[in-house]
């Protein structure tokens, strides 16, 4: 309880300035029974969160808040039989732009040029946007998707996703957590397995990016030992690593489909550009 309500106390500070692969994917349709990463009796013998992070993230969970709508999914709800894969496609476009959007306000990417921050999203959005609808949807799986894409796609698909995805709702009373794992690993400059070999991303300074992405890692280490004990951090980091690394192989298959397409052309130039047809 005392740390669900320090989670609450960083919400609740004052927004001000701060200071400076290869997995197995197991394919399973029954149910995926995730078991908690914590325990609360081994909540009273961890590190104590300083005051730079907790405005760190309090930050970030404000700018979160101020530009995502927990209604950006809601389009799925309308859909029926009928329904293409390219509406899909192309109402995911809206889900993108929040998290175009959050990112936005985050001083390192911002102070990004332009192109770097156009290639970050090229490689990396495929892979962490699962972790942005997990938190638009309060870590509630959505009712309706199963069907429509097991006819999109295949069952076996669906199931693998929806496995994957409840591995992060072990977190459920830390969004922040997520949150701060999005940043993490927009940073990232070689985790794209895009089935497309040819394409490459040539960014302008790597230099910068590997030292935002280290700086965001440290904090996000920092913040999972303040939370857990060390060895439950620990298993909290190989989760959230490993799943995105499963994500990773999972959008593969995806952009497969979406390449053998008829419709692709008519996808948004946003989906475009993220699943590389552009």
């Amino acid at each position: 309880q005392k740390k669900i309500n320090d989670q609450q106390s960083l919400i609740n500070l004052p927004l001000i300035a701060r200071k400076k692969k290869r997995l197995m994917i197991k394919s399973k349709s029954q149910e995926l029974i995730i078991k908690p990463i914590y325990k609360m009796s081994h909540f009273g013998c961890n590190h104590i969160l300083h005051d730079d992070d907790r405005i760190l993230l309090n930050n970030i969970n404000n700018a979160y808040e101020s530009v995502v709508d927990k209604n950006d999914c809601s389009f799925i709800n309308k859909y029926t039989s009928s329904t293409s894969f390219t509406q899909f496609i192309n109402d995911e476009r809206i889900v993108h732009e929040t998290l175009i959007k959050f990112l936005k306000l985050i001083p390192e990417f911002k102070q990004l040029d332009v192109h770097d921050q156009i290639l970050l999203i090229k490689s990396n959005f495929i892979n962490i946007i699962h972790l942005h609808r997990i938190l638009i949807e309060n870590f509630q799986d959505c009712p309706n998707i199963g069907k429509h894409m097991s006819k999109w796609i295949d069952k076996d698909f669906h199931n693998q996703m929806a496995r994957t995805r409840q591995y992060f709702y072990r977190f459920i009373n830390y969004p922040i957590l997520l949150k701060l794992t999005l940043i993490v690993f927009i940073f990232s400059i070689n985790l794209s397995a895009s089935c497309n070999n040819n394409q490459t991303y040539d960014y302008n300074n790597k230099r910068i990016l590997y030292e935002f992405q280290n700086y965001y890692t440290t904090i996000l280490w920092r913040y999972l030992n303040y939370l857990f004990n060390e060895k439950q951090a620990i298993r909290a980091m190989e989760t959230i690593v490993t799943q995105i690394l499963r994500y990773q192989l999972l959008m593969v298959i995806m952009e497969n489909s979406i390449r053998q397409s008829p419709d692709c052309n008519q996808f948004h130039s946003l989906m475009q550009s993220i699943f590389g047809l552009n």
